[in-house]
């Protein structure tokens, strides 16, 4: 059974041009630029910054009295807001009505594939360092008139994200930030729910999660692997190491990657709690002091303690961006 569209629900699709309603809303997409950093790690992220697609990031900007609404961006996702007077706080937790916000800013971010998990930075790893399955992941922020805001104590946002063959056991995660750096997932204990809802044309039905978060930035819904966990290390050349690389465990039958962490003693990337007989695909990606990018790509299974050596190849800027825009 699906859920038919409310009457009282006033739906806003995100649009590639910026869309003005005077007195009400509009919404436009925001594009990331490329602009060169000096040092290697920044140069890194400004090159993964050109991954995603556009689409998979919306913003919408409401203004004068916000009845109930759903916020829908070309990926699909949908984001209600529902009795807004009494919705959001400021970071002091004051209440804030919507109405008194002449401009209020809600940003969508999309996580939905690997590469885009890879370049905006995050990953899938809980705070205790076990590995998680994603459904889909999000950053909603919220401003009034350029403040920061966030969600009553009491009050929880109503997320749906599109899934092709939703899993069960699902759960509502709460990214951990350290500083404005993402660090890992907590679980909030609230669960995600199956659900069907009609697509804008009212014919087509899409199948995917529900779930109800109590904060906004990032959002995730995830389970635990659960498997049996073993250390995975991976050895490169000694010209690649923490200041020049990145390296991932990208999960080939699961929306999972975790990061590996440099081993001082050993000089190695690891990831201690690996879940054990796993298909994986080894990520590195480097660029030396001469300017130059290197990517490793590297396919096996996670064995008992074992440490796999990867020879990352020389490629072009344009090479990197192809192969995590197909990841």
């Amino acid at each position: 059974m699906f859920n038919t569209r409310p009457k009282h629900i006033i739906f806003i699709y995100a649009l590639l041009n910026t869309v003005t309603l005077a007195g009400l809303w509009s919404c436009r997409k925001d594009v990331e630029n490329f602009r060169p950093y000096p040092s290697t790690l920044e140069a890194i992220q400004q090159l993964l910054d050109q991954v995603p697609s556009a689409t998979s990031h919306s913003t919408f900007v409401l203004s004068g009295t916000v009845p109930d609404t759903a916020l829908i961006t070309p990926g699909g996702v949908r984001v209600f807001l529902t009795d807004n007077e009494h919705l959001f706080s400021d970071t002091d937790g004051n209440p804030v009505p919507c109405s008194t916000c002449q401009t209020l800013r809600v940003e969508v971010t999309e996580a939905l594939r690997k590469g885009d998990i890879i370049a905006r930075g995050i990953h899938t790893v809980s705070t205790d360092g076990s590995l998680l399955e994603s459904g889909g992941m999000l950053r909603i922020n919220v401003t009034c008139d350029g403040k920061a805001l966030q969600l009553l104590p009491d009050r929880k946002l109503k997320i749906q994200v599109p899934a092709d063959d939703p899993a069960d056991d699902m759960f509502v995660f709460e990214g951990i930030m350290k500083s404005d750096t993402f660090g890992s997932w907590a679980d909030t204990g609230l669960p995600v729910f199956q659900s069907d809802w009609l697509a804008p044309n009212q014919v087509d039905v899409i199948t995917g999660y529900e779930l109800f978060s109590p904060h906004l930035n990032w959002i995730n819904c995830d389970r635990f692997v659960g498997e049996p966990t073993t250390s995975f290390c991976v050895d490169l050349p000694p010209e690649f190491n923490p200041e020049n690389s990145r390296v991932y465990l990208v999960f080939e039958n699961m929306q999972s990657i975790a990061p590996l962490e440099t081993d001082l003693s050993s000089g190695t990337f690891c990831y201690p709690m690996a879940p054990h007989g796993f298909q994986v695909r080894i990520v590195s990606i480097s660029k030396t002091e001469d300017g130059r990018y290197w990517l490793g790509n590297k396919q096996t299974e996670i064995g008992t303690n074992a440490t796999v050596e990867v020879q990352p190849q020389e490629v072009q800027e344009q090479q990197v961006l192809n192969f995590l825009k197909n990841l």
